[in-house]
Protein backbone atom coordinates (compact mmCIF):
# COMPACT_ATOMS: atom_id res chain seq x y z
CA UNK A 1 0.00 0.00 0.00
CA UNK A 2 1.34 3.45 -0.88
CA UNK A 3 1.72 6.30 1.56
CA UNK A 4 -1.10 8.87 1.63
CA UNK A 5 -0.55 11.99 -0.47
CA UNK A 6 0.47 15.11 1.35
CA UNK A 7 -0.88 18.36 -0.07
CA UNK A 8 1.19 21.47 0.48
CA UNK A 9 -1.53 23.93 -0.47
CA UNK A 10 -5.23 24.06 0.24
CA UNK A 11 -6.20 25.79 -3.03
CA UNK A 12 -3.00 26.82 -4.76
CA UNK A 13 0.13 28.72 -3.95
CA UNK A 14 -1.38 32.17 -4.52
CA UNK A 15 -4.99 31.10 -3.93
CA UNK A 16 -4.28 30.31 -0.28
CA UNK A 17 -3.01 33.82 0.32
CA UNK A 18 -5.96 35.46 -1.42
CA UNK A 19 -8.41 33.17 0.39
CA UNK A 20 -6.89 33.88 3.81
CA UNK A 21 -6.90 37.65 3.25
CA UNK A 22 -10.50 37.56 2.09
CA UNK A 23 -11.66 35.47 5.05
CA UNK A 24 -9.70 37.60 7.53
CA UNK A 25 -11.07 40.83 6.11
CA UNK A 26 -14.64 39.56 6.13
CA UNK A 27 -14.26 38.34 9.73
CA UNK A 28 -12.89 41.71 10.80
CA UNK A 29 -15.75 43.63 9.20
CA UNK A 30 -18.32 41.28 10.72
CA UNK A 31 -16.73 41.81 14.13
CA UNK A 32 -16.60 45.55 13.55
CA UNK A 33 -20.29 45.63 12.71
CA UNK A 34 -21.22 43.97 16.00
CA UNK A 35 -18.65 45.71 18.19
CA UNK A 36 -20.05 48.82 19.95
CA UNK A 37 -16.58 50.35 20.32
CA UNK A 38 -16.13 50.39 16.54
CA UNK A 39 -19.35 52.34 16.15
CA UNK A 40 -17.86 55.30 18.04
CA UNK A 41 -15.45 56.49 15.36
CA UNK A 42 -12.96 53.67 15.62
CA UNK A 43 -13.69 51.67 12.50
CA UNK A 44 -10.84 50.31 10.42
CA UNK A 45 -11.44 52.73 7.57
CA UNK A 46 -11.41 55.73 9.90
CA UNK A 47 -8.24 54.57 11.64
CA UNK A 48 -6.49 54.01 8.32
CA UNK A 49 -7.58 57.40 6.97
CA UNK A 50 -6.34 59.14 10.14
CA UNK A 51 -2.99 57.37 9.90
CA UNK A 52 -2.69 58.37 6.24
CA UNK A 53 -3.49 62.01 7.03
CA UNK A 54 -0.92 61.98 9.85
CA UNK A 55 1.79 60.67 7.52
CA UNK A 56 0.93 63.32 4.94
CA UNK A 57 1.15 66.09 7.57
CA UNK A 58 4.52 64.76 8.81
CA UNK A 59 5.86 64.59 5.25
CA UNK A 60 4.72 68.15 4.54
CA UNK A 61 6.30 69.37 7.79
CA UNK A 62 9.64 67.78 6.83
CA UNK A 63 9.51 69.43 3.40
CA UNK A 64 8.78 72.86 4.93
CA UNK A 65 11.90 72.72 7.12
Amino acid sequence: MSAPMRYEYLISRSGDIVFSLAVGTMAYFLNERDNPRAQNGKTLLELVSRAKEKKIREREARRAV
